[in-house]
C-alpha cells in the first residue's frame, strides 16, 4: 500500500462527501436555494439550515463535509499509534463529542450518541429502544461511511480478519441491525482489495466479498467482548441468531447483484434505475447500509477513469442517500487515482495529516496517539449543549479541546452556533449556550489540562471571571496559531513502533474459564485468573466483565 493512494483514498472520500452533502434530502428547487443552479459541478459556499425547522440557515465554506467525513475523522483519532482502536474512546468520547457539531446527522446515529451518554452504556452495550429508534433496528450506512481507517492502518491488507474484527467494533457501538454491521464489513473488504491491488474491484470480487459476509459471527466469536458481551445481549434485544443474519443479508447483496448488469454503461438513467431498483430512493431503505456499499461498487468501478464524474453523478441523483454514496465511492477511486480531487475540500490538511498518520501505522511506524480524557473521569454533561464550555483557557470542546471561534456567533431561539477551530486543525460548527458554563477539566484531554495545584493568580482571566459563566465569543484569550504554526494532531503523545505483531496475546476468556471448570472452580484460581483479566491493560474492564458472565454461564451448567 502506497501513502499517495492513502492519502487520495481520504481526499476524495471527503471531496465525494462535500459533493453530495449540497445536495442530500432536497429537490432541483432545493439545490438552486442553496447555490443558485440546478445542478452540483465543483464545490462552492453555500447555506444549510442546521438545528432542525427551529434552527438557523449557516454559511458553510466550499468544501464543508457532513457528518461522514466528521465520524471517519473521529475514527481515525481513536486508532492508537500502535495499530489498536480504542473503541470506548471512539463510542464514550467522539461520539458523544460530535453531538455539538454534527452536521447532516441521521436519526440512527443521533439516537446511539444519546444513548452513549449514558453512564452505563459500553461501545459494547448500548442497546437502547426509545419511540424515536430501537438499537437493533439501526441498518443504515452510519457506520459504513466512517470504517475506512481501518483499512488506511492496516499491517496486512489480505487479512480480512483483523479489519473486520476492528470495524464490527466500531459499528456495534452505534448499529444493531445486521445490514448496517455488515454493510460496514463489506465496503472494507472491497476498499482493502482496492488498496492492496491498486485495482478497482469488480463483478469478480464482489462476490467474494459479499460470501466474506457469512465469516462474520466467526470473526465475533473469536473476540471476548464481541462475543461474550455484545452478542448475548444483541441476540435477546434483537430475538434472532447473529449467523442466520448474517447469510440472510449475504444473500441479499447477492439477490441485488444478479439483477444488474455490469457490462451495460451505467449513465444518468441506468444509475438512477439501479438506484430505484435497489430501494435508493424510498425513505425506509435509503440509508441501508448495504444498498448504499452496493452502489458506491458499482459508481467505483463504472467511473475508474473518470472519478470526478462518478462523483457528480452520486451528488446529482437527487433523492439518493447523495454524500455518502458519493463518499464511498470516493474512498474506492481515490485508492487507485493518481492526484487530489479537482475541488476544494474543507480541512484539506488536517485529513491529510491523518491518513499520513494512518499509513504510518500501516508500515509499523512510529506515530502519535491522541491524549483522550481518563475514562474512569468521564463523565459528560447531561445536555449536548453543554458539551461546549468555558475553561481557564478559553472555550473548549469536551473530549477534544480547547476551540477557538473564527466568526462570531449566530443566536436561535434554542442554541448559538459558532464556527471553530479545535487545536489540532479541524474545523467545527458547534452548537451551544450563549452563556457558556463551566466545562469540568476532566472532560479535557490530558495534555492540555492546567498542572494541578497552580496558584490562583496564574489563572487565565477567563477563569478568574467571577460569573458561572462566560459567553462564547468574548475576545480570545490569546491569538490563535495558523494552520500552519499549529500542530496537526495536538493533543497527541508519540510511542514507539508497535510490537503488536509481536506481543504474546492472553488466552481467550473462554480457555479460561473451560480450565477453571476441569479444576472444579476452585476460589483460589478463580480470583486469580479475574485479577489477571483486571490487570490485562487495555480493554481490562470488558475482558473482566466477559469472564464474569462466561464464569457465570459455565458455572451454573457445571452445577447443572
Amino acid at each position: 500500500m502506497q501513502w499517495e493512494a492513502v492519502r487520495a483514498s481520504a481526499q476524495w472520500a471527503a471531496y465525494g462527501d462535500a459533493l453530495g452533502f449540497i445536495t442530500e434530502l432536497t429537490d432541483t428547487a432545493g439545490v438552486r436555494r442553496r447555490i443558485g443552479r440546478d445542478d452540483v459541478t465543483t464545490t462552492v459556499p453555500w447555506k444549510r439550515r442546521v438545528g432542525g425547522r427551529y434552527g438557523r440557515d449557516m454559511p458553510l465554506p466550499a468544501g464543508a463535509y457532513s457528518d461522514d467525513t466528521q465520524l471517519r475523522l473521529a475514527t481515525s483519532r481513536a486508532i492508537r499509534g500502535d495499530g489498536e482502536f480504542d473503541a470506548e474512546a471512539f463510542a464514550k468520547i467522539e461520539v458523544v463529542a460530535w453531538q455539538a457539531y454534527a452536521l447532516g446527522a441521521g436519526r440512527g446515529t443521533k439516537a446511539a450518541a444519546t444513548g452513549l451518554m449514558r453512564v452505563e452504556a459500553k461501545w459494547s452495550q448500548n442497546i437502547f429502544a426509545t419511540k424515536a429508534a430501537r438499537y437493533v433496528d439501526i441498518g443504515g450506512n452510519g457506520a459504513a461511511m466512517r470504517i475506512q481507517p481501518h483499512v488506511w492502518s492496516a499491517r496486512d491488507l489480505t487479512n480480512w480478519d483483523n479489519i473486520t474484527r476492528d470495524v464490527v467494533r466500531n459499528a456495534v457501538s452505534t448499529h444493531g441491525h445486521p445490514r448496517g454491521i455488515l454493510g460496514a464489513v463489506l465496503h472494507a473488504v472491497l476498499l482493502a482489495h482496492a488498496l492492496d491491488t491498486m485495482e478497482l474491484p469488480g463483478p469478480k470480487q464482489w462476490r467474494p466479498a459479499i460470501d466474506w459476509l457469512e465469516q462474520v459471527p466467526d470473526i465475533i466469536a473469536k473476540d471476548d467482548e464481541l462475543a461474550y458481551l455484545w452478542l448475548p445481549t444483541w441476540s435477546d434485544a434483537a430475538g434472532i441468531d447473529f449467523r442466520s443474519a448474517a447469510i440472510t443479508v449475504a444473500n441479499e447483496c447477492r439477490a441485488a447483484l444478479e439483477a444488474f448488469e455490469p457490462t451495460s454503461p451505467l449513465t444518468t438513467e441506468t444509475y438512477a434505475a439501479l438506484v430505484e431498483q435497489w430501494g435508493g430512493f424510498n425513505e425506509a431503505t435509503r440509508g441501508s447500509g448495504t444498498v448504499t456499499t452496493l452502489l458506491a461498487a458499482v459508481l467505483a468501478h463504472a467511473y475508474s477513469d473518470s472519478p470526478e464524474a462518478g462523483l457528480l453523478l452520486a451528488a446529482n441523483t437527487l433523492g439518493s442517500d447523495t454524500d455518502t454514496i458519493a463518499t464511498m465511492a470516493g474512498a474506492l477511486l481515490g485508492a487507485v487515482t493518481a492526484g487530489p480531487p479537482p475541488g476544494t475540500v474543507q480541512d484539506a490538511k488536517v485529513i491529510d495529516s491523518e491518513a499520513r498518520r494512518m499509513w504510518d501505522i500501516s508500515q509499523g511506524r512510529e506515530a502519535a496517539t491522541f491524549a483522550y480524557p481518563d475514562l474512569l473521569r468521564w463523565s459528560p454533561p447531561k445536555a449536548t449543549l453543554d458539551l461546549v464550555g468555558h475553561t481557564p483557557m478559553g472555550p473548549a470542546l469536551a473530549g477534544l479541546g480547547p476551540l477557538t471561534p473564527m466568526d462570531p456567533p449566530a443566536t436561535s431561539n434554542q442554541a448559538t452556533y459558532v464556527w471553530g477551530t479545535l487545536s489540532f486543525g479541524q474545523s467545527i460548527l458547534v452548537r451551544a449556550r450563549p452563556d457558556l458554563r463551566p466545562l469540568d477539566e476532566n472532560l479535557l484531554p490530558g495534555d492540555v489540562r492546567q498542572p494541578r495545584g497552580r496558584p490562583a493568580g496564574d489563572a487565565r482571566p477567563a477563569g478568574d471571571a467571577p460569573r458561572e459563566q462566560q459567553l462564547l465569543f468574548e475576545a480570545p484569550l490569546q491569538a490563535a496559531a495558523s494552520a500552519e504554526q499549529r500542530p496537526v494532531l495536538a493533543g497527541t503523545a508519540p510511542e514507539a513502533v508497535s510490537e503488536r505483531a509481536h506481543r504474546h496475546a492472553p488466552p481467550p476468556v473462554e480457555e479460561i474459564v473451560q480450565e477453571l471448570a476441569r479444576n472444579g472452580f476452585t476460589p483460589e484460581q478463580v480470583g486469580r485468573a479475574l485479577l489477571q483479566q483486571i490487570r490485562g491493560g487495555r480493554y481490562s474492564v470488558e475482558r473482566a466483565a466477559a469472564f464474569a458472565g462466561l464464569l457465570a454461564r459455565a458455572y451454573h451448567q457445571d452445577d447443572q
